[in-house]
């Protein structure tokens, strides 16, 4: 057995589509993910569905594994012969210790790769609408850490005063105080712009300002808390006119949209359209069911495809066992929209059959509870199992309180959501508390109210637009 290989992946500072395509490419076919605090939940979703999730989450005061201990773990289970993922918030050459971690790697004689990442030094200004350089205003940059530890090299104070136009200070909120003294000490104007960005490319970004002189107080009355980046410049004025993200309609937002097959949601992507970010629960992958695939198509008069989900892979299966689409009963037809449109895909165009009773001689095809109220030779063309990972995404998202609402699109997502939310261990009683439940119509609401959901929303139109005008129009706090 070969030695697998370590990628050192920046994650990106927040926003979970800052990730490199290639970090993404490796992150979908790692065996292993270690991943930090920081890193967006939402990644954690791309995972395949048998790969390792290893928390590595570090707080200012604590830490779940420690640095050695992260290092031993790539090393181990590269040397078993997997493909290893170390996920990393930001960039991870940027106060990521990558250099410690590649040291360690090079000396145990493990490959690996360093996949830069998009850093929260240009990435929170840029959320914040300011550009860390600009013609007229600053033709240098720098990045600085805002919390260096006792024995540390202290920053050039003045040369950062006199010489830098943008300075970035990477979680300085403790220490904002003696950074503004420092700067004005030794050469900066006490007028000059500042701002902080916390939780920076995220639905919980907020972006305050103020002078060099009075940030303290600014962000003392606005209770800022790590993490967050401090940007010093003139560049800092730009804001007001170049603002751009906090404009969009649900940047405060974070959205939980219950799922019931593997199909991608459109309303999750039209959320995110609208600044949220949006969390499909839970994720689906669909298994085949070829076992139980009739012996003779040409004994049935008509097939009649119940679910849309059913029509690719019953052409796989017929191409699978070589039969001729000839042999196949002449009327053939689909019970939703989005079938026959499959259909059409291959280059079957029939008319949307919405009424369905039991008949003789018909082949129904589609989801087990669809099939057996009509008949007992149906085909179960696919079965739809959760993926295990996307309850680890729910855990993390849960645990650091950013979820804010749940749209349920059916009565049936109710079901399938409440039931993994229970098998992710996370308590009924605490999971629907400080959310507000929206709801696609009377059955849906219905049936989240019998279940238990108490703050529910029936939405008087339902469909997308409605539902972003609804959330819109609802205040966000987050504990």
């Amino acid at each position: 057995m070969g030695v697998g290989t370590v990628y050192l992946v920046g994650a990106g500072p927040g926003d979970s589509k800052l990730i490199t395509v290639r970090g993404f490419e490796y992150l979908r076919t790692a065996d292993v993910v270690l991943y930090d605090r920081l890193v967006n939940p939402l990644l954690l979703d791309e995972a395949k569905p048998k790969a390792e999730l290893i928390y590595c989450g570090k707080l200012p005061d604590r830490h779940h594994l420690r640095q050695e201990a992260i290092q031993e773990v790539m090393i181990e289970k590269a040397k078993e012969g997997l493909h290893v993922i170390r996920l990393k918030g930001g960039d991870p050459g940027v106060f990521g210790r990558v250099g410690e971690e590649a040291a360690a790697l090079a000396k145990a004689e493990v490959p690996y790769e360093i996949i830069p990442g998009i850093t929260a030094g240009i990435a929170a200004p840029a959320y914040a609408g300011v550009p860390v350089t600009h013609r007229e205003h600053a033709s240098s940059f720098a990045i600085v850490t805002g919390h260096a530890q006792t024995g540390e090299p202290s920053p050039n104070w003045e040369g950062l005063a006199t010489s830098i136009d943008t300075i970035a200070f990477y979680m300085g909120v403790k220490n904002l105080s003696f950074i503004a003294e420092n700067l004005i000490k030794h050469g900066k104007s006490k007028d000059t712009p500042i701002m902080l960005v916390e939780w920076a490319t995220t639905s919980r970004q907020r972006t305050v300002e103020g002078t060099l002189e009075n940030i303290t107080e600014v962000v003392e009355r606005e209770n800022i808390k790590n993490p967050a980046l401090t940007l010093v410049g003139d560049v800092v004025g730009l804001r007001k006119s170049l603002h751009w993200f906090e404009k969009k309609k649900l940047t405060d937002q974070t959205i939980l949209v219950g799922q019931t097959n593997s199909k991608k949601s459109s309303i999750a992507a039209k959320l995110r359209e609208n600044g949220a970010e949006a969390f499909e629960f839970p994720s689906f992958r669909e298994t085949p069911e070829s076992e139980s695939f009739p012996e003779n198509l040409k004994s049935f008069s008509k097939i009649v495809f119940l679910a849309s989900e059913s029509v690719t892979p019953f052409f796989k299966e017929i191409k699978r066992r070589r039969i001729d689409v000839r042999s196949l009963p002449s009327e053939i037809t689909a019970t939703t929209k989005r079938g026959a449109v499959y259909l059409e895909e291959h280059g079957i165009f029939s008319e949307i059959d919405s009424f369905i009773q039991e008949e003789e001689g018909v082949l129904y095809i589609g989801k087990e509870d669809q099939i057996a109220p009509l008949s007992e030779d149906g085909w179960i063309s696919h079965r739809a199992v959760t993926n295990e990972k996307s309850n680890i995404t729910l855990v993390r998202l849960h645990q650091d309180k950013r979820l804010t609402t749940v749209v349920f699109p059916c009565a049936e997502s109710v079901e399938t959501v409440t039931r993994e939310v229970e098998e992710a261990g996370i308590s009924f009683k605490e999971w629907k508390e400080d959310k507000l439940f929206i709801c696609y119509g009377p059955k849906s609401r219905m049936k989240a109210e019998e279940t238990g959901y108490e703050n529910c929303i029936e939405l008087e139109q339902p469909d997308v637009d409605h539902l972003i005008a609804s959330l819109a129009a609802t205040q966000i706090t987050y504990s």
